[in-house]
């Protein structure tokens, strides 16, 4: 099922469906092909905890040829020598608010009387009309997409 190797095109090209090509090179570097065409590189590593962790690193193809990703995967590796944790970076962006999401809770917060302003009291129905405006029509549709 699994065979080690240093990984080439030619073996790219032949990698079978299902199957794990692991590189002699690179600890912890490897080549997969499920069951489609696309193959993608990947790098197996252990935290500081001890944690097992899989990094992808991108799809066979430009920019990545097995050269490139071997390179990739040293200097993944090389970080997590350092004490870093490259997929919990990965996770931990993937779970920041959008600036759509944001403005939504302001939103919702508005509604509800939770924004104050000075002296303690809710934002004038006014007010928040021209917020709810500026939101909908400039900000969401400009930078509602950005982290």
């Amino acid at each position: 099922m699994a065979e080690i190797k240093r990984i080439g095109l030619r073996d790219i090209r032949d990698l079978l469906p299902n199957s794990v090509l692991w590189d002699a090179a690179v600890t912890g570097f490897a080549a997969r092909r499920r069951s489609g065409a696309a193959v993608i590189y990947m790098v197996k590593y252990r935290t500081i905890e001890g944690r097992q962790r899989w990094h992808r690193i991108g799809r066979h193809g430009a920019p990545w040829t097995p050269d490139e990703a071997r390179e990739e995967a040293r200097r993944i590796l090389g970080e997590v020598a350092k004490g870093n944790d490259p997929a919990a970076a990965r996770e931990e962006k993937r779970k920041t608010l959008t600036v759509a999401e944001l403005c939504a809770r302001y939103l919702a917060d508005a509604d509800a009387g939770r924004l104050l302003v000075r002296g303690g009291r809710p934002k004038r129905p006014l007010t928040l009309a021209s917020d709810r405006g500026r939101i909908e029509g400039h900000i969401v549709p400009l930078l509602g997409r950005m982290r």
